[in-house]
C-alpha cells in the first residue's frame, strides 16, 4: 500500500471519524477500534461510529464501549476514514458523507469496492482490513501495543474462518505470528468469538436447518431464515452469524445460499463456495459484492421469487 498521501493526512489534520459497515464483523469492529486507538496514541481527537447495535461476542475487544453506535447531526470532522465497506451506502450514515467530512478515505480488501474516496486504498490480495491496518501501523511508524494487537488478530482470524478459508495467507500468518508475540492470548480470543453461543443462537439453528435443501446433483445447499423465526426463537441478528457454514460445510457442495427475510418486502442473500466458484461475481448481478468465496447481496422480493432467481444464477456459474 502507498502510505505517503495518508501519512501526510494523518500528519495534517486533526480530527477524524473511523467507521465501518452496519451489522459489523470482527474485522470491521477490530480494524475499526485499532485504528481508532493508534490514532489517539497521535494525539488526535478519534470518532469511531457504527450505525449499528456492537455483536455482545465482540464486546471483550479494548476500547469497544467508545464505539458510537448510530451518529448524531452533530458528528463532524476533518477526515472520514471508512474500512471493510465496499460502498458508501453500507455505512449507512443518514446525511452524505461530504456534509461530515472534509476526506473521505476507503480501505478495504474486496474487490467489488466503489473506489468512493478521495483516498482509495484498496487490495483484495489481504486477508483483512484488520491486516492492512497493521501494515498501515507499520509504515506509519506507530508501535502496536497489546489493545491493538488484541483488535488486529481478531480481525484477521474471524475474517478467515479460524485460518480455515482460502484468503488465509502466508503474510497474515506472520502478522498473527508477531501479534502472539506482543502479548494476544489465542485460546482467549478464540472463545470469545468462536464458542461462546447464546441459548437463541442454538434455537435458531434448529430451526434453520429443518428448512435445508439440497439440488438433484448436490452441489447447491439452501437454507431459509424467515422472520418468524427469529421471533420464535428470540433471537438477534448476531445470532444468525455463521449458520451458512452449516450448508456450505456438506460433502459435495460447492454452493451455499442462505435466503434470510427482511423488513419492507426484502431478502438478504448470502452466498459461500467452496473452491472453484466465484460468488462474488454472482452477487454483483443482483447489486451485491464480495469475495470470490463469500459474497452477497439484498434483493426485493418474495422469499420464492429471490429463491427461484438466485438459484438459477447458480446453476449457470455451475
Amino acid at each position: 500500500m502507498d502510505f505517503y498521501i495518508l501519512n501526510n493526512l494523518i500528519s495534517k489534520y486533526n480530527s477524524f471519524i473511523v467507521t465501518s459497515h452496519i451489522a459489523p464483523d470482527g474485522d470491521a469492529l477490530g480494524s475499526v477500534l485499532a485504528l481508532t486507538i493508534a490514532l489517539e496514541k497521535l494525539g488526535k481527537k478519534v470518532l469511531p461510529i457504527i450505525n449499528d447495535t456492537i455483536p455482545q461476542k465482540f464486546r471483550f475487544l479494548p476500547c469497544s464501549e467508545k464505539v458510537r453506535a448510530f451518529a448524531s447531526e452533530k458528528d463532524k470532522a476533518e477526515v472520514m476514514i471508512c474500512l471493510d465497506s465496499g460502498d458508501p451506502g453500507r455505512l449507512e450514515f443518514k446525511k452524505d458523507l461530504r456534509d461530515i467530512c472534509n476526506f473521505i478515505v476507503n480501505i478495504d480488501h474486496h474487490k467489488s469496492n466503489t473506489m468512493y474516496g478521495d483516498i482509495n486504498l484498496v487490495n483484495d490480495s489481504y486477508s483483512s482490513v484488520g491486516e492492512m491496518v497493521y501494515f498501515l501501523l507499520k509504515g506509519l511508524n506507530i508501535p502496536i501495543d497489546i489493545d491493538i494487537a488484541t483488535c488486529i488478530y481478531t480481525s484477521i482470524i474471524t475474517d478467515t474462518g479460524s485460518l480455515k478459508y482460502s484468503n488465509t495467507t502466508p503474510s497474515c500468518l506472520k502478522v498473527l505470528a508477531e501479534l502472539v508475540e506482543i502479548g494476544v492470548k489465542p485460546d482467549f480470543i478464540s472463545r470469545e468469538v468462536f464458542e461462546k453461543k447464546s441459548l437463541a443462537s442454538v434455537m435458531l439453528l434448529k430451526e434453520i436447518l429443518g428448512s435445508l435443501k439440497i439440488s438433484e446433483d448436490g452441489k447447491i445447499a439452501y437454507m431459509r431464515l424467515t422472520k418468524d423465526m427469529m421471533l420464535k426463537t428470540g433471537a438477534k441478528e448476531e445470532d444468525t452469524d455463521g449458520l451458512i457454514n452449516y450448508a456450505r460445510e456438506i460433502d459435495g457442495v460447492e454452493v451455499a445460499v442462505l435466503f434470510k427475510e427482511q423488513d419492507n418486502f426484502k431478502i438478504k442473500v448470502g452466498l459461500r463456495s467452496n473452491q472453484w466458484v466465484d460468488v462474488s461475481k454472482i452477487a454483483e448481478q443482483f447489486g451485491g459484492g464480495g469475495h470470490a468465496r463469500a459474497a452477497g447481496c439484498t434483493i426485493e422480493g418474495s422469499l420464492e421469487e429471490v429463491e427461484h432467481s438466485i438459484l438459477s444464477t447458480v446453476r449457470k456459474y455451475l
